[in-house]
C-alpha cells in the first residue's frame, strides 16, 4: 500500500474506496441488509461489525505506521472554535435524525451491533473520503478536491440500494450526504482535523438505529402540510439536513 500511495495518492484513495464498498456490501448481504432489523439475529450482524472494525483498524494502523496523522487529520483541531460557532450547528445537524425521538425497534443486542457497524463505518468513511481522497487531490486542485470528495461521498450511498427496499430513502440520502460531505470537507480543510467530522458522522450513523418514524417532527409536518406521509417526512428531514449543513459550510468557508 505504501508503494501505491507514494506513486499516486488519488489511486491509493480509490483503491480504499473500492475495498470498503465491496467488503461492506458483501458483509451486509450476509445479514440481509438494513431492512427489518427486528427480524435479524445478533449472529447475523457480527460479520458486518467485524468487517467494519477490520477496515477501521487497518486504515488507522497504516496512518500511524507511516507517521501521517497530521496530514490525514487524526490530530487535534487547529481552527478557531469561535469562528466555528463552537460547533453548535454541527451538533444540531447531527441530532436532526432524532427529531421523532429515540426507541428500540429491535432486540437490544441486535440494535447495539447495528449501531456499532454503522458508527464504525462512519469512522472509516471519514478517513477515506476526507482523509485519503481529499488530501490526495487538494495538493493539486483544492476546488476539485472539495467537490469530488463531497459528491463522491454522497453518490457512493447509491450502493445502499442493494441493501434496502427504500429507494426513495436512498435517493434522499444521496442528496443530503453530498451537502453533509461538503460541510465535513470544509471543516477538515479549515480546522485541520478529522475528529469533529468523525464524531458527528459516527453519532449520526449510530443513533439512526434508534430513531423513530413517528413523533414530534412527523406531527409538525402534518400541521404544516396537512398530511405526514413517510415520503413527505423523509423529504422534510432531508431538506432540513441540507439547509443546516449547507448554511454552516458556507459560514465556515467565509468566516473560519
Amino acid at each position: 500500500m505504501k508503494r501505491l500511495y507514494e506513486k499516486d495518492e488519488v489511486t491509493f484513495s480509490l483503491v480504499w474506496i473500492a475495498l470498503y464498498v465491496v467488503v461492506m456490501n458483501i458483509a451486509l448481504q450476509f445479514c440481509g441488509g438494513f431492512d427489518d432489523l427486528a427480524s435479524k439475529t445478533a449472529v447475523q450482524l457480527i460479520v458486518p461489525v467485524i468487517c467494519a472494525t477490520a477496515l477501521a483498524a487497518a486504515a488507522t494502523a497504516w496512518i500511524l505506521k507511516n507517521g501521517l496523522t497530521e496530514k490525514f487529520g487524526l490530530c487535534r483541531f487547529k481552527g478557531s472554535r469561535k469562528a466555528f460557532l463552537w460547533f453548535i450547528p454541527l451538533i444540531v445537524m447531527s441530532c436532526t435524525n432524532l427529531s421523532n425521538g429515540l426507541g428500540l425497534t429491535a432486540p437490544l443486542a441486535v440494535s447495539l451491533l447495528m449501531m456499532g457497524n454503522k458508527a464504525i463505518a462512519g469512522y472509516v468513511e471519514e478517513i477515506i473520503f476526507r482523509g485519503f481522497l481529499f488530501r490526495g487531490m487538494a495538493k493539486n486542485n483544492l476546488r476539485s478536491a472539495i467537490i469530488v470528495s463531497s459528491v463522491t461521498f454522497g453518490a457512493g450511498h447509491i450502493v445502499n440500494l442493494a441493501n434496502t427496499e427504500d429507494t426513495v430513502g436512498v435517493l434522499l440520502q444521496i442528496s443530503y450526504a453530498i451537502v453533509i460531505g461538503f460541510l465535513y470537507t470544509i471543516i477538515v480543510y479549515k480546522g485541520g482535523s478529522l475528529w469533529p467530522c468523525i464524531l458527528s458522522h459516527m453519532f449520526v450513523n449510530g443513533s439512526s438505529v434508534f430513531s423513530l418514524g413517528q413523533g414530534p417532527f412527523t406531527a409538525l409536518v402534518a400541521v404544516v402540510f396537512g398530511q405526514a406521509t413517510p415520503v413527505l417526512v423523509q423529504t422534510c428531514s432531508a431538506v432540513l439536513l441540507m439547509v443546516i449543513s449547507g448554511g454552516y459550510a458556507l459560514w465556515l468557508w467565509k468566516k473560519a
